[in-house]
């Protein structure tokens, strides 16, 4: 078994627990001692508990568990931290994800401009215009769009790009066999077939409450900026937001109607220093100031 298959095994052995995966990735690099060592011998070379380390070693010599990572990579791409391929704009952020499985055009992931949307699941009736209005004209123009297929302003953002035969990436918080929610089961059926879905989670774990928050430094990682369209406060956007900024990004907000709940999330974004945008152009206008800093994203297309 190559280092990166042993990688998608401790995966999912572990759920995908990040901090202790990096646990052990600091301990073996390469994961060689992985699938060799005795459960007493795991226990010493990654610093285990007794427990946890017979529970490790009975977890990584289950046949099903192998058997579910063939067929996630017979039905699935897979991109790990291992591969040359794995994306650079995601290398550089803080706690990057170590595997992800995909569905559609793996290429996409390199592709710039890309923009992440965020926004509202309970969207104001302005919403669709708002966003027609401005992504319509960068999907045609080239640019990716990248969201979390949620239900609102994150299916409307995809639709958009879909629209005008665009570019368009879903970061999902569930896997690949998990449509959520089962609303989208034809907008995801659509970008697994011409688009792209990607998730850090393994195909068959279902959306859990706390799968959002941690996908949403993906989202804001893909693209060189992020937009909100709208948001409350206190809401999953501005969590985004908050990625973003750890991330080096620009953040832009619409504004809107200050009667709305939906539009104070980007109210309080504006007067604490996010962009304020009011047409594509200004997008398109800050992309030619910055793309010389993003060559190297692209350095391999």
């Amino acid at each position: 078994m190559e280092k990166r298959e042993r990688l998608l095994l401790l995966h999912r052995v572990l759920q995908g627990r990040r901090k202790l995966m990096r646990h052990i990735l600091a301990c073996d690099p390469q994961l060689d001692n992985l699938l060799l060592a005795s459960s007493q011998e795991l226990r010493l070379h990654y610093h285990l508990s007794e427990t946890f380390a017979g529970k490790l070693f009975r977890a990584l010599q289950d046949a099903f568990h192998r058997y579910a990572i063939e067929q996630a990579v017979q039905n699935f791409h897979t991109v790990t931290c291992f591969d040359a391929d794995y994306p650079a704009v995601l290398q550089a952020i803080p706690d990057a994800p170590l595997v992800l499985y995909a569905a559609g055009k793996l290429e996409l992931l390199d592709q710039m401009p890309a923009v992440s949307v965020v926004g509202s699941r309970q969207p104001t009736h302005a919403a669709p215009g708002k966003i027609a209005y401005l992504l319509e004209p960068l999907a045609s123009a080239g640019w990716t769009i990248v969201s979390g297929m949620a239900k609102g302003i994150d299916s409307m953002a995809h639709h958009a790009a879909l629209r005008v035969h665009g570019s368009t990436i879903a970061v999902l918080g569930s896997g690949l066999h998990h449509i959520y929610p089962l609303s989208n089961k034809k907008l995801f059926d659509t970008m697994a077939e011409s688009q792209l879905l990607i998730s850090e989670y393994y195909p068959d774990q279902p959306p859990r409450k706390h799968h959002f928050p941690e996908r949403n430094r993906i989202i804001s990682a893909l693209g060189f900026c992020t937009v909100v369209v709208e948001a409350k406060k206190q809401s999953g956007s501005m969590h985004t937001v908050m990625h973003a900024l750890e991330q080096g990004r620009e953040v832009f907000a619409i504004p809107g109607d200050p009667l709305k709940a939906q539009t104070a999330g980007c109210h309080q974004m504006i007067s604490e220093g996010a962009g304020i945008i009011f047409e594509p152009g200004q997008l398109l206008e800050e992309w030619e100031q910055n793309k010389t800093n993003w060559a190297h994203y692209n350095s391999r297309n």
